[in-house]
């Protein structure tokens, strides 16, 4: 099993959820506010990665803003250019705040992966610094319009997580652990967490794999079901009896079987190149084997 932040967070947030993007493989509909934050990510890491501790001009970072732009989701061009302006005002308040102390990052966009014994924990963490004193700071940026409440920055599990797999692959424990909200250009940042803290993250994302494992996987309905892509085919929601409803919940029925022939194609194919034949082609099925 592999699990990431944003995989945890989302069975915890509904169980059924996780298993219709994670096990079903059915993808999420493209949304605007998806499209903007991927390309807000893909700006503030050109920015960054540079070979020499020189930033670009603001203006070759919003050509590049436009040059990376992901349309997907929107539902009109005046839409999108609403969205396209907002990350420009979003980057160029960035750049005026951040840019008068550039330095080059130790790491940019850095892919891990831990072994957790039954399972796998993998993510990409945005940003590693380190500063004058020697001390590193990891950052994530958050393209929410707000900093969530304390109690929910407290108990999120993204910050200790990037501070496991720094101890893991780099062998370092960072001093400061921060969020970066790029619409309100504010910072979160926290400490990191000591030996009972990391203890209380594992036993929570080992109760996760565990329950994923044996197929724990009820509806939860909470704030965000009225923006979840899977709310026509969930069982809480999906039972209009309007015509609309009937149409829109046999489209996501239609897209999810598609999905499933998708994987079981691709898991015959990769059993066949193993020499090993898809069940039924030797008469296992039928009972003849």
């Amino acid at each position: 099993m592999r699990l990431s932040y944003t995989a945890i967070s989302a069975y915890e947030r509904c169980p059924l959820s996780y298993r219709y993007r994670y096990i079903d493989g059915i993808e999420e509909e493209p949304s605007p506010h998806l499209s903007f934050g991927r390309s807000l990510h893909a700006a503030l890491e050109w920015l960054y990665r540079r070979d020499v501790p020189v930033p670009p001009t603001l203006d070759e970072l919003l050509e590049y803003l436009v040059s990376c732009w992901s349309s997907e989701g929107f539902a009109d061009q005046e839409e999108e250019e609403a969205f396209l302006e907002h990350a420009r005002e979003v980057l160029s308040c960035f750049y005026h705040v951040n840019m008068a102390d550039f330095r080059l990052p130790v790491a940019l966009e850095e892919r891990f992966e831990l072994d957790m014994g039954d399972y796998a924990l993998s993510g990409v963490i945005d940003r590693m610094d380190r500063h004058s004193d020697g001390r590193y700071e990891i950052i994530d940026y958050k393209t929410n319009r707000r900093l969530p409440e304390l109690s929910r920055l407290r108990e999120d599990l993204q910050l200790p997580i990037y501070q496991l797999a720094c101890r893991e692959v780099w062998g370092i424990t960072p001093s400061k652990l921060t969020f970066y909200y790029l619409l309100p250009n504010q910072r979160f940042s926290t400490r990191p967490l000591d030996g009972e803290g990391i203890a209380r993250v594992r036993e929570r994302i080992d109760r996760v794999a565990a329950l994923i494992s044996h197929g724990h996987f009820s509806p939860t309905p909470n704030r965000l079901c009225p923006w979840c892509s899977y709310r026509d085919i969930c069982p809480e929601f999906g039972r209009d009896d309007g015509v609309e409803g009937y149409r829109s919940r046999l489209r996501a029925l239609l897209r999810r079987r598609e999905r499933l022939s998708e994987l079981i194609s691709e898991l015959e194919a990769e059993m066949t190149s193993l020499g090993i034949a898809p069940e039924g082609d030797d008469g296992e099925r039928d009972g003849a084997g």
